[in-house]
């Protein structure tokens, strides 16, 4: 077994436990620790997604710098790398922002939901300028640029798959559950087949996408990409190890934070996370096994 991916392993290990007991005890544990309105819980909640999807800021200022410093060779080819950095950047603030004010953060607040983007705009870019300097200290800057693009890639599998499966099962989330006369709790595995009467009757879409956890998954694709830092210089292996040990531990307190909040259920932020984990855990596998990322073919594009 390699070290380098027993940190994946104990992660997809934890959150397959998770999942089973949340299959059985979703309502149970839920019922325990709801708390609406809990001021911790909606805090954490809320800025929950700053960190993940400072990731696409972090790869967004990592491809400005290899666009600007020439590392491209082709100038369509960096134009192309520009448009990426661009729309990494700014996605990140988009995302991240429309949490602020949104349904799933301080909506009774009545603040327009665009003053979330500019609370998130000074972090984002300081994490976008981390990314510039950091891929500055790159020891392979093509294979950094194939890793990086790799990295964007998975990010934006993972927002499709989580929305993809959100829109199939519909299921509705506990704080809706816990005040909707005649709205039932669902297992995961039960689709809500007429929440579109519900939706007749007032309540917002929002409300039936609580399988899987969105925020689960970002929180999980921070936890993961800290591996990927080793790419970039191996002066960095310590450091991913100390930002994936940061990263699981936030995880695990948004992930409260959302059951907390009644927003999600165990099963929910579980899938959320072994989702982030499977797509890294293939990325890994083809940057250390197929043999144009091998070490050996490295001289091939330097």
């Amino acid at each position: 077994m390699k070290k380098t991916y027993l940190p994946i392993y104990i992660a997809f290990a934890v959150l397959i436990v998770g999942f089973i007991i949340g299959s059985f005890f979703d309502f149970q544990i839920n019922d325990a620790l709801f708390s609406s309105k809990n001021t911790f819980g909606l805090v954490v909640s809320t800025i929950g997604t700053v960190p993940g999807y400072g990731v696409l800021a972090f790869i967004g200022g990592g491809l400005l710098y290899l666009g600007l410093k020439n590392k491209v060779p082709n100038l369509a080819f960096r134009i192309v790398i520009y448009v990426l950095a661009a729309a990494g950047y700014g996605l990140s603030i988009y995302f991240s922002g429309k949490e602020f004010f949104g349904p799933n953060g301080f909506d009774y607040l009545g603040i327009q939901e665009f003053w979330g983007y500019f609370i998130v705009f000074p972090v984002q870019t300081a994490i976008a300028f981390l990314g510039y300097k950091v891929t500055s200290t790159s020891e392979n800057d093509k294979l950094w640029l194939i890793y990086i693009v790799m990295l964007l890639a998975i990010l934006l599998a993972l927002v499709a798959g989580v929305t993809l499966l959100k829109d199939i099962f519909h299921r509705p989330r506990f704080r809706t559950v816990a005040v909707t006369a005649g709205l039932d709790f669902h297992n995961w595995w039960e689709p809500c087949s007429n929440y579109k009467d519900y939706i007749a009757l007032g309540i917002i879409k929002e409300e039936f996408k609580s399988f899987p956890s969105g925020h689960a998954g970002t929180c999980s694709v921070f936890m993961m990409s800290a591996l990927f830092l080793p790419y970039i210089s191996k002066k960095y292996e310590k450091a991913a190890l100390i930002a994936f040990i940061a990263g699981a531990a936030w995880y695990l307190l948004v992930s409260f934070s959302r059951m907390l909040v009644g927003a999600h259920f165990l099963s929910d932020v579980s899938m959320g996370g072994l989702l982030g984990v499977i797509f890294f855990f293939v990325a890994k596998i083809v940057i250390d096994n197929v043999k144009y990322f091998g070490e050996k073919e490295e001289q091939l594009v330097e």
